[in-house]
């Protein structure tokens, strides 16, 4: 059984060049696509911890590209007219089993995850992995066979590590070109050792320090 993890990934464009290119070079492993104007990156795992797995991918996507932020858990929110169309029904039967108007053995359809709208515009939104699981046990409608998606605790356990990372404070990185500029900078005052840092400016890139 594999686990997809669908990341929501901000602050990258997949119409940028660059971009694309760094994707195919390093982060071919992951399914990349845009849905509703968001970057979703897809993980795919077999490992007996998904949410470790998918934790070290985010870590990876951050490597590669710097720039982006790693949100959450794509939940894949879906109307009734999705699951419909997805799980080739008609609109009227996933609207008795919402409704608790359609007898099923068991547990009732999944519970609505937030609505949007108000009075007669009202559209609820299920999340498809607990819809997906609901018909393979109910009606045996395996609709994505040998794929799996985390649990609700899995997806509360990822976003949490996800969003301590993101929290953290950035750590500067000591690349060849800073540790040009320091020497520089060490050699400028021990030639005038009346100059003191805050006597004296550097730009680095055009940008005063």
């Amino acid at each position: 059984m594999e686990t997809h993890i669908p990341l929501v990934v901000r602050n990258i464009s997949l119409d940028d060049d660059e971009t694309t290119e760094q994707l195919a070079l390093s982060l071919s492993d992951l399914g990349w696509h845009e849905t509703g104007g968001q970057v979703i990156a897809t993980f795919y795992t077999s490992s007996a911890d998904p949410v470790a797995a998918a934790a070290a991918a985010a870590r990876s996507i951050k490597r590669v590209l710097p720039q982006a932020s790693v949100e959450r858990v794509d939940e894949q929110f879906v109307s009734l007219g999705d699951i419909a169309t997805r799980a080739g029904l008609s609109h009227e039967a996933v609207r008795l089993w919402a409704a608790g108007k359609r007898r099923t053995a068991g547990e009732p359809f999944p519970a609505p995850r937030a609505q949007v709208g108000q009075g007669r515009n009202t559209t609820k939104i299920w999340a498809w992995p607990e819809v997906l699981t609901w018909l393979k046990t109910h009606y045996h409608l395996d609709l994505e066979p040998g794929t799996a998606y985390l649990t609700l605790p899995q997806v509360a356990r990822l976003n949490a590590l996800l969003h301590e990372r993101r929290q953290q404070p950035w750590q500067p990185v000591a690349t060849a070109g800073v540790s040009r500029i320091l020497a520089t900078v060490a050699e400028v005052l021990e030639e005038d050792p009346s100059s003191s840092p805050a006597a004296r400016r550097f730009t680095v890139s055009g940008r005063p320090q």
